[in-house]
């Protein structure tokens, strides 16, 4: 279940991870975005995720790692069915190996365009799958710098995400704003087994009034993506008074001078605009939020609190619908939407 490759620069192998590679992908991590990642958050990030993740490796002759290309499993809900979705994260070559094969034969995309044949369902490259018996999923997506997107829309089968996205900056509010008798607000750290069965029913519910695409937000999803170590996140709600159904939620996380807002839900833009308010009045720090060009919530943030500024991580949303039938058109990526929950970036 391995590929061998021949370059100027020695032997190779790619393969799927395997259990005791972290120490080497952790290595050659670091060495490509000269930073460390914990072995906790590399835990978290794939072997906690609740559906799984896919990682093939391009291996050197010493053990190094050249290439490590890998994505989250997550569950999509679409047209009234679920689907797999891969998230692409971490892709990245050692610098050393970079020079190998040149481009458009080099490592990084030979790696990148055998994994994409190896894990989803259909999808036109140039190359062969691996044998590898995996659920395999029908839409990818990721959120790539200028760089890695350039190579990826030439190479990799990458497409923009027409829709985008936007960023908006919140305004510290002086007033909290005023309830009427049918609304009651919580909130609450966001910690393992701290949410309710509730809150799959509220996106249940949430996904047969909105036509939708996107990741199904329910506890299970919600429980990992939150419990990210060495981070704190809260979570506010927006309740009926008497009946204590949520009507609105937002996730938050709190740095020393700002605060993030990372996901949010509500039936009514009208209601999540007043959860907002709250929110922005009770921490008097200025926010930012990062959302998709077509989702449905978008006007909750036009108003005096939030402003439209310049996205500063130059990311570029891309998604590929890669089930090749009357079911998909390549352009359906354009309608799924997102958040900075649907990411791995805080």
């Amino acid at each position: 279940m391995e590929l061998k490759i021949k370059t100027p620069l020695g032997n190779f192998e790619i393969r799927p991870y395997r259990p005791g590679d972290e120490e080497a992908i952790l290595a050659s991590w670091k060495a490509a975005f000269g930073k460390e990642m914990s072995r906790k958050e590399w835990q978290w990030k794939y072997p906690s995720n609740p559906e799984g993740f896919r990682c093939l490796l391009c291996i050197a002759e010493d053990g190094t790692v050249a290439v490590h290309y890998a994505a989250q499993v997550h569950r999509v809900f679409w047209k009234e069915r679920e689907i797999l979705a891969l998230h692409l994260t971490d892709s990245f070559s050692h610098p050393r190996f970079r020079g190998a094969l040149g481009l458009k034969k080099g490592l990084f995309v030979r790696t990148g365009q055998i994994f994409l044949k190896t894990f989803l369902e259909k999808i036109d490259l140039p190359t062969k799958p691996l044998p590898i018996k995996a659920p395999l999923a029908q839409f990818h997506y990721g959120f790539p710098g200028e760089r890695h997107f350039k190579l990826g829309l030439r190479l990799l089968n990458y497409r923009a995400h027409r829709p985008g996205v936007l960023y908006f900056q919140g305004a510290p509010l002086k007033h909290k704003p005023r309830l009427s008798w049918r609304y009651k607000i919580e909130e609450a750290l966001l910690e393992k087994d701290a949410l309710g069965e509730e809150l799959s029913c509220f996106f249940t519910e949430f996904r047969h009034k909105v036509s939708t695409f996107a990741l199904i937000r329910d506890q299970r999803f919600l429980e990992w993506r939150f419990t990210r170590p060495n981070r704190k996140y809260k979570i506010f709600y927006l309740k009926t008074f008497w009946h204590k159904k949520i009507k609105a939620w937002i996730i938050i996380i709190e740095e020393r001078k700002r605060l993030r807002i990372l996901d949010f839900l509500a039936f009514e833009p009208k209601e999540l605009t007043l959860l907002l308010s709250f929110v922005l009045s009770k921490i008097k720090k200025p926010a930012e939020v990062w959302l998709s060009g077509n989702h449905p919530l978008k006007e909750a943030f036009k108003g005096p609190a939030f402003s439209r500024a310049q996205e500063p991580l130059g990311i570029i949303p891309n998604t590929g619908c890669d089930f090749a039938n009357d079911f998909w058109r390549f352009e359906d990526g354009d309608k799924f939407f997102f958040t900075m929950a649907d990411a791995d970036l805080f």
